[in-house]
């Protein structure tokens, strides 16, 4: 099982298991991958100690209002934007490639 452990309010993909990174208190049986939005380093620690695969992404850092729409973001915000989705992408490819991988909604 892959559990995302971020603080975002709006957004969620509903096959995804999210949880809400403030509220951690340890971890959970059965998870397999983990995914932490911004710096909470004690979900990071709790499951590389057991050995879950934990893949962590950064908060954007952009002054002012951050950009929502993937295909009108940044190659960095929008591989951010791809792994908090779940989606695989290779981290090599041109900002061409990595569009066609968004979903069309």
């Amino acid at each position: 099982m892959e559990l995302i452990y971020t603080n975002q309010l709006d957004g969620f993909d509903p096959n995804k298991r999210y949880r809400n990174a403030d509220l951690f208190r340890s971890v959970e049986s059965g998870v397999t991958k983990v995914i932490v939005v911004g710096d909470h380093p004690m979900i990071v620690d709790a499951y590389e100690v057991l050995g879950v695969e934990v893949i962590v992404s950064e908060l954007p850092t952009v002054q002012g209002e951050a950009e929502t729409d993937p295909a009108k973001m940044g190659v960095g915000a929008l591989r951010e934007w791809l792994t908090v989705q779940g989606i695989d992408y290779d981290p090599k490819a041109p900002k061409a490639e990595i569009l066609k991988l968004i979903p069309v909604s």
